[in-house]
């Protein structure tokens, strides 16, 4: 859980951030009742690295995705640069950006996801 942590502890720490969604930094999912612009973050794999003398893991690299919820394109958008900001400056390696929509319930929900490695 030492990724999730340190992706947490990241965006909490970082103003430009907390200026645009205050204290939505969710675990895993956004709760459905809270306001946006929100982030969420979860870990998306776990890669257990090995020698050649133990079958043991040495080290492991995390994929941690971040979605970043807005209402509109534009300010998911804005809010994931802001994220992005914020990660690289903790030597987290990004390795993808995809845009995301949820048209399924009475509101269109947009979401900017950012995906990054990092070893724990």
């Amino acid at each position: 859980m030492a990724a999730e942590q340190d992706v947490y502890d990241a965006l909490r720490n970082a103003a430009a951030v907390t200026a645009v969604c205050s204290t939505r930094i969710y675990p895993d999912v956004i709760p459905q009742e809270k306001a946006l612009p929100a982030v969420a973050y979860v870990r998306a794999g776990t890669e257990f690295v090995t020698t050649i003398h133990t079958g043991t893991p040495q080290r492991t690299r995390a994929t941690v995705e971040v979605w970043c919820h807005a209402d509109t394109r534009s300010s998911a958008d804005a809010l994931a640069v802001l994220v992005q900001t914020a990660l690289t400056a903790e030597l987290f390696y990004p390795t993808d950006r995809r845009a995301e929509m949820d048209s399924s319930g009475p509101l269109n929900v947009f979401a900017t996801v950012l995906t990054y490695q990092l070893w724990e």
